[in-house]
């Protein structure tokens, strides 16, 4: 919703990655969020299915059994008919559409920038395969993701479940040398959807009433999980940086991923101070304008609608 009718950006395809729920899951949710969101015209490409190198993990308590469930266990969204968005050839492999959308937005003259908000695995074998994307001399490339963690995780005691999942996928992706962007749970967990926010949504419209049911789906969820009052909005925090980088306070530091670990695997090591003294690799996110950032989701679901 927030990328694909943002004016400050152009929304050239969806990928879609093992996670919230299973890989056939999220395939039907992204084709069933275009249709519904306007944004059918948007390619949509089916991504892996399970991590690297370690049994799927899923989270059906926290998004539900379809991965977007509506309050009364119904999916959010009406599935999406065989011709009701864009689905991109199965012939082309999802990491080789990312490739040539960087080739053609380079020799548009224009950046593109990758936003991953679920599991890294997809972004782990574009950046294998075609590791020349981390040359920043040939081509306009970024990675901004969320997830990770500098404290306290969600699914573990320091970790994140983007970054847990596949730590080693994550491990690829903060090595490759590529241009990285880690938009945190901290910062995200500050991003609420508190009864004012829902207010300024709304329920006047089928679309702001979906909204509206989703939040307040997974404000249960947050409630007897994680004891948050209100919910917040992890995946949109990235997209907004890559909008307007100026609403957070970010620092370039190093990030390592812990991968052997039967306590922390999937952890985020944010050497802020430089005490190990290895390169820097990625800009982290400390901390974002709240209110900008709902601004910035009014306005696109206001162009949404319209």
């Amino acid at each position: 919703l927030l990328a694909g009718h943002s004016p400050a950006l152009d929304l050239v395809g969806v990928s879609t990655v093992h996670g919230n729920t299973s890989g056939d899951n999220t395939f039907a949710n992204a084709r069933a969020c275009l249709a519904y969101l306007a944004l059918a015209h948007v390619p949509c490409h089916k991504g892996q299915a399970k991590p690297l190198c370690r049994p799927e993990i899923s989270c059906p308590e926290i998004h539900g059994p379809s991965g977007l469930d509506a309050l009364d266990g119904s999916p959010l969204f009406p599935a999406a008919g065989p011709d009701a968005c864009r689905v991109a050839d199965e012939n082309v492999r999802c990491i080789q559409a990312m490739y040539e959308a960087v080739v053609a937005a380079n020799g548009a003259g224009r950046k593109l920038t990758l936003v991953a908000t679920g599991a890294l695995t997809n972004v782990a074998l574009l950046l294998s395969v075609y590791p020349e994307l981390a040359d920043e001399a040939a081509h306009q490339f970024e990675v901004v993701l969320m997830g990770g963690c500098y404290g306290l995780g969600n699914t573990g005691p320091v970790a994140e479940f983007n970054i847990q999942i596949d730590p080693e996928a994550a491990k690829v992706v903060f090595e490759s040398g590529a241009r990285l962007t880690m938009v945190p749970l901290e910062v995200t967990h500050t991003a609420l959807a508190t009864a004012e926010v829902l207010s300024r949504i709304g329920e006047q419209t089928p679309l702001r009433a979906k909204l509206c049911d989703l939040l307040c789906f997974f404000k249960e969820s947050y409630r007897s999980h994680f004891g948050f009052e209100d919910p917040p909005l992890h995946d949109p925090c990235a997209v907004a940086y890559v909008i307007a980088p100026s609403l957070f306070e970010a620092e370039h530091i190093r990030v390592d991923i812990e991968t052997g670990s039967s306590l922390c695997q999937g952890q985020t090591v944010c050497d802020r101070h430089n005490l190990k003294k290895k390169p820097k690799n990625a800009t982290v996110c400390f901390s974002m304008q709240v209110e900008s950032f709902w601004d910035l989701m009014l306005d696109a679901i206001d162009t949404c609608e319209r």
